[in-house]
């Protein structure tokens, strides 16, 4: 690093400004604590500051949804690494509480200004187009987004689409749209979402072949004699929050699934089985092998064959291509379909699939942690091992993507707890079942 730090979790608050009908008012020396959250699956920044008030603020402010709130931390005043400039609009009050006798507390709850502004509009309208440039067009000719905020990750969907916008809010109609989106490969693996450098609308095809942007070390902090700006990729602690549930993989479709799908218009009804590899090997990956066992159940049948583990029924048009009434009177309209069976029965898979390995860190303040981003984690073994052996557990250890974070600046340290998950496992072989423990609890 190019600066000196004294403490890994150590921050400079270089504004928190609440902007009120009568002008700017500094409350920096009034915090308690300020929380900022951000998630793969949410399409807003949001947050909340614990206010200490001394000086009458409630009776003077309304706190009505019209005062603005700007925030700019960095990590120290030589530098701008990881700064964290914004403007938000506080939207609510809450938690009123006296404090001694002269002393309130209370908490001013924030978002970005466009969820308010997108809350107060509809959109019905036809477009012709495809997802990634309606998204583009709701988000400069609706949200009216500043250019600051437009610099995240953008990625191509697939097929030109002939859709209309079902009288929603824009912000609703943008995630209307990512679900519905699929890549090159058909893989309904799209979200739109707003982190620490602004709005997002990827795959996570793209989002999970990312580099890494930080090695997360679990060693021991505060060391004698330790350096401070070393210590910025040690984690605080780790809380494995998930890491395989085979009933809930069964149950929402990740191993295997069916779609039946009945076509109106052509009197058609057909049925497609997806399996495991079907939604998998559609996307990219961060590591080697997949978050997956081969398991077998006592009919000797594979968790990938069992279809009938999760059906989803809808109507899909895929049969109008074989219509010949449609050839001649509406041939446009084949190519613009909607791959129903795609964002409705897989896409549900491939986040379930996603979320099913996730893991909490927390970690030095850190504001380049936000959503949207790869981390490498190398977590060591917990219990004993021979002299020669790799120390990294290789369970744990690996490519992650960040989906959530929350940062606490409190009045003395900032600090960033992560949330992350992978699709993927850094072992080298996938597990398999063996017969003998089906038989085992036949025969017990």
């Amino acid at each position: 690093m190019s600066f000196e730090l004294k403490k890994s979790t150590q921050f400079k608050l270089s504004e928190l400004v609440v902007v009120t009908k009568a002008g700017p008012l500094d409350i920096s020396k009034l915090y308690e604590e300020i929380n900022i959250f951000d998630s793969l699956f949410l399409p807003v920044v949001n947050g909340n500051i614990v206010v200490r008030d001394s000086i009458g603020l409630s009776g003077k402010l309304l706190f009505d949804g019209s005062e603005s709130l700007l925030i700019d931390i960095k990590k120290s005043d030589e530098s701008d690494i990881a700064e964290y400039k914004k403007a938000f609009r506080i939207y609510k009050q809450s938690d009123r509480q006296n404090d001694g006798m002269n002393n309130e507390l209370f908490t001013l709850h924030f978002c970005s200004d466009e969820l308010m502004y997108s809350d107060q509009q509809r959109i019905n309208q036809s477009y012709e187009l495809t997802y990634a440039q309606i998204v583009e067009k709701i988000l400069l000719n609706y949200l009216k987004v500043p250019k600051n905020n437009l610099k995240g990750i953008y990625d191509l969907t697939s097929g030109l689409k002939k859709i209309v916008i079902p009288n929603l809010r824009p912000l609703e109609a943008i995630e209307w749209c990512a679900k519905r989106s699929v890549d090159i490969n058909q893989s309904p693996n799209f979200v739109f979402y707003q982190n620490s450098i602004g709005y997002n609308f990827a795959s996570l095809s793209k989002l999970l072949t990312l580099p890494e942007i930080l090695d997360i070390k679990f060693e021991p902090k505060n060391q004698p004699g330790g350096n401070p700006g070393s210590e910025i990729n040690t984690a605080r602690s780790i809380e494995v929050v998930s890491q395989s549930n085979e009933i809930e993989k069964t149950r929402s479709g990740v191993n295997a699934s069916k779609f039946i799908g009945f076509d109106p218009l052509t009197r058609t009804i057909a049925t497609k089985n997806i399996s495991y590899g079907d939604h998998y090997s559609n996307m990219k990956h961060g590591n080697e092998s997949p978050n997956f066992s081969q398991i077998q159940n006592r009919d000797g049948v594979n968790n990938t064959e069992t279809y009938n583990a999760s059906k989803t029924v809808n109507i899909f048009g895929a049969a109008r291509q074989f219509s010949e009434y449609i050839k001649k009177k509406d041939p446009f309209s084949i190519s613009k379909e909607e791959n129903v069976e795609a964002w409705l029965s897989q896409r549900k898979s491939i986040i379930k699939n996603l979320m099913t390995k996730r893991i909490k860190i927390v970690m030095p303040g850190n504001f380049q942690l936000t959503s949207g981003f790869n981390v490498n984690l190398i977590v060591p073994n917990s219990g004993r091992k021979d002299k020669g052996d790799d120390n990294n557990d290789a369970s744990l250890s690996g490519k992650y993507l960040i989906v959530a974070s929350r940062h606490i600046i409190g009045y003395e340290k900032h600090e960033t707890i992560i949330e992350v998950a992978t699709s993927s496992s850094a072992n080298e072989f996938i597990p398999a079942s063996n017969p003998i423990q089906t038989k085992a609890i036949e025969n017990y």
